[in-house]
């Protein structure tokens, strides 16, 4: 399955490649991943838009291009 910026935080958990990416981010990232039950079916844009991640703007756009990177 290509990972992308729509996939659901649930797709992109199984794929090395973008926990990868998200882990530059988000050092720890893998680590908290027991308390993402609610929300492993949106996708890991929209995820990433919420206040409470603590990205501006820009820096969600490079990550979800570099997500999106891995679905070409």
């Amino acid at each position: 399955m290509a990972i992308t910026s729509k996939s659901s935080l649930k797709d992109v958990l199984q794929s090395e490649e973008a926990c990868k990416i998200i882990e530059e981010y988000f050092p720890g990232f893998m680590e908290r991943s027991a308390e993402f039950g609610p929300v492993m079916g949106m996708k890991i844009g929209s995820l990433l838009k919420f206040p409470q991640v603590g990205l501006d703007r820009a820096t969600v756009k490079e990550l979800c291009k570099k997500l999106d990177e891995l679905g070409e």
